[in-house]
């Protein structure tokens, strides 16, 4: 029942990254707060819909990489700023649980942001060795406030590199075993 503009392709990806409800308040900060929600709550359903049916992709060089890091005894996690259905269809319905062995949201207990979900995978591995590895500057401010190397993966949703502060930067995925072999830990 809402009448509004649709979001230009460059406004919506600039939501990627970003917990929804920060990014639709930003992005439909004419309505208010009960029509975001409701805007909120269909795209969610939609994005559901589309993962569920298996209209999802990765980004390249996924699963070759995350297969890579488990044959080397590699342990991986998730932390995305999604909900734990998403995630749970991520894991399940395309395969990524098979590769990687974590994987915290904004649903998971006792988490508020993406610093939290990382500092629970590094306790739940028991390690400080680990490198995040992401496309967006909640990835970067995740990995700073864990103390952690952050390495830019710029095949990402996100047009805006130059401003990223890393320890590396790779232009797709399947740079990071060559990158993590020369040292970048």
């Amino acid at each position: 029942g809402l009448e509004h503009a649709i979001p230009t392709a460059e406004e919506g990806m600039g939501l990627v990254g970003l917990p929804p409800a920060e990014g639709f308040d930003a992005l439909f900060a004419d309505l208010t707060p009960e029509q975001r929600q409701v805007v909120l709550d269909r795209c969610v359903e939609e994005e559901h819909f589309a993962l569920e049916a298996g209209r999802a992709a990765l980004l390249p060089g996924a699963l070759e990489v995350l297969k890579e890091l488990r044959s080397r005894g590699v342990r991986t996690g998730i932390a995305s700023n999604c909900s734990q259905r998403y995630l749970d269809a991520g894991m399940v319905g395309m395969g990524l649980g098979q590769w990687v062995d974590e994987g915290r949201c904004l649903d998971s207990p006792g988490i508020r942001n993406k610093a939290d979900m990382l500092s629970d995978l590094l306790i739940t591995f028991d390690t400080r060795s680990a490198v995040m590895v992401g496309d967006c500057q909640g990835d970067c401010v995740a990995a700073k406030a864990n103390e952690l190397p952050f390495v830019l993966c710029e095949n990402g949703f996100r047009p805006d590199w130059e401003r990223f502060e890393c320890e590396g930067r790779i232009p797709d995925l399947l740079e990071l075993i060559p990158l993590l072999e020369a040292g970048i830990t």
